[in-house]
């Protein structure tokens, strides 16, 4: 399994007052368009694909300044096991496809704004063995009803080639769990205050509605805010009330607004 990572993270992303915090709200981008890496983005590839590429590696970005400050910039689930490019592509809502040309761009030599390390496949421990005179005899409950000797590995057995086991986790994922919905949800959301505590009431509200359903009223009360001039509640206390069941904030209407609803209103009497 492969650990996607972006390549210096703490180095070029954050500074160190950002390395203190355990969670961040924001992220520091470097400024200016004269680094090797965009040069070599936007010389090396196609223009849409340089985009393409260049709009995936903000979106990781933006996933991996949520995460804690011991892991950020790496893309772990919360068991400490490698993302797969399935899982990574339902969180920051990218085509599979896509996200996975993109990854080839980013790590590309010219480029390395994101790096990946092979890890070892986390397989279940081997049984205990059998001690001698233990009273455990061969055949009594060990393969019994399948044939002794039939249909089993040997010892000299070669190893499953490299990326099989990959490829077999990744088609056993049958969709997004609750949990992933969750973090889609609060990526959405503006204010990343408090994420530990909230987290278990996003999980809750995803189960009530739908992510997509939580998004796009986030995204409307987040409009509704910022028309009125009103800060959003801290995520913690957005989720742990259930804000998303009130009415959206009222936008108030612009003076041209009023005068062209009075001119329609005078028009009708």
């Amino acid at each position: 399994m492969k650990l996607y990572k972006i390549h210096k993270w703490s180095e070029v992303f954050e500074n160190a007052d950002s390395r203190k915090r355990v969670r961040l709200g924001y992220y520091y981008m470097p400024s200016g368009c004269d680094s090797s890496g965009y040069l070599g983005l936007m010389s090396e590839f196609e223009p849409a694909e340089s985009w393409q590429a260049y709009g995936i590696f903000v979106a990781l970005c933006q996933h991996a300044a949520t995460m804690d400050k011991e892991v950020r910039g790496s893309f772990l689930n919360s068991d400490g096991t490698p993302m797969s490019v399935r899982r990574l592509a339902l969180i920051i809502r990218a085509d599979v496809s896509i996200l996975e040309r993109s990854l080839e761009i980013l790590m590309h030599h010219s480029v390395k704004w994101v790096s990946a390390e092979d890890m070892p496949v986390i397989c279940q421990s081997p049984a205990d063995p059998v001690l001698e005179n233990s009273g455990f005899v061969q055949g009594q409950g060990q393969g019994q009803g399948q044939g002794q000797g039939q249909d089993t590995m040997s010892d000299d057995a070669p190893p499953a080639e490299d990326g099989v086991l990959e490829l077999i986790e990744e088609e056993i994922e049958t969709g997004p769990t609750v949990e992933d919905e969750a973090e889609r949800v609060w990526s959405a959301y503006p204010s990343k205050a408090g994420k530990a505590k909230a987290m278990p009431h996003v999980v809750r509200a995803v189960k009530a509605h739908s992510a997509d359903w939580l998004i796009d009223y986030i995204e409307r009360y987040n409009a509704a805010c910022y028309a009125i001039g009103r800060s959003v509640k801290n995520g913690d206390t957005f989720f742990r009330n259930d804000a998303y069941e009130d009415d959206i904030p009222m936008i108030p209407m612009t003076q041209a607004e009023i005068r062209k609803r009075n001119a329609m209103s005078g028009s009708c009497l």
